[in-house]
């Protein structure tokens, strides 16, 4: 079984890339999705060295993306897998991952082991740790447990995300609607793409078992902001339209203005308005 690690970074911060990457494994490769938004300048310094270095591990391919958002990248970089893939048809699964992650030395093995031991399944979510204080971001399920059944405190992140080549291949993207770099949305990407998989019919576990640790930080640390109100309120209606996307948005606006003391029906209006924006 080959892994592809998917892997989006942007700018210089390509710079940062050779610490994600593990020593080259049989049967493992990456596929570096690097956006551009700045003129030829981001490619003197670190960067240039950071290419040349990149270029001589035979399991890289970097691939250039012009402009904004993320799941933008996540999608191109799905792409150049599925075309950089010996046999369409070949057991293979894909890695997301981000530039400031770092895995486990035995993250590909665990990965493996768990889609060998569930022919059937068609992705699985696993664990990182803080690398800051080496505590989970999350409390996660004690054992592996389908995702549509995953406890209503637990979200999902990118990075914990693994599926098969055989999810992409059915048409599944990151909703570039959604997500970091996008026009009014910056977050829910994740929970948007785990709805398209599930209502697909297809078969995902939440396995608790580490792949690696990452920067504590992520746009849920910045819940009150406009644009993640408002993608609160895009999920909701993306994932149940009508009166229970209602109910949910008022709920979530009750819950943080009794969190942060602020007004429950400015902070619905906004999070309402994100309806109109999925």
């Amino acid at each position: 079984m080959k892994l592809y690690v998917l892997l989006s970074t942007i700018d210089e911060r390509l710079a940062g890339v050779p610490n994600v990457l593990r020593p080259q494994e049989e049967g493992v490769r990456y596929v570096v999705s690097w956006q551009q938004t700045k003129d030829e300048a981001v490619m003197e310094g670190p960067v240039k060295e950071t290419l040349t270095w990149l270029g001589g591990r035979t399991d890289v391919a970097v691939t250039l993306l012009k402009g904004r958002g993320l799941c933008r990248n996540r999608n191109h970089a799905v792409e150049y897998a599925l075309a950089w893939m010996d046999d369409p048809l070949e057991d293979a699964v894909f890695v997301i991952a981000d530039d400031d992650e770092v895995f486990c030395e035995d993250a590909f093995k665990h990965i493996r082991a768990v889609y060998g031991r569930y022919p059937k399944l068609d992705g699985a979510l696993f664990r990182l740790r803080s690398r800051l204080d080496g505590q989970y971001f999350k409390d996660y399920p004690a054992e592996a447990v389908a995702y549509g059944r995953h406890p209503r405190s637990y979200y999902a992140c990118s990075w914990e995300m693994t599926f098969r080549a055989r999810v992409w291949q059915t048409g599944i993207r990151f909703n570039e609607h959604f997500g970091l770099g996008s026009e009014s949305l910056c977050a829910g990407e994740e929970e948007v793409l785990l709805t398209d998989v599930v209502r697909k019919g297809l078969h995902v576990l939440i396995v608790p078992e580490d792949i690696g640790s990452t920067e504590p930080v992520t746009t849920g640390s910045h819940e009150l902001d406009a644009k993640v109100l408002r993608s609160k309120g895009a999920v909701y209606s993306y994932k149940m339209s009508g009166m229970p996307a209602f109910v949910r948005s008022a709920r979530e606006a009750l819950a943080l203005g009794l969190k942060y003391r602020k007004n429950p029906w400015r902070l619905f209006v906004t999070i309402w308005s994100g309806r109109n924006h999925k």
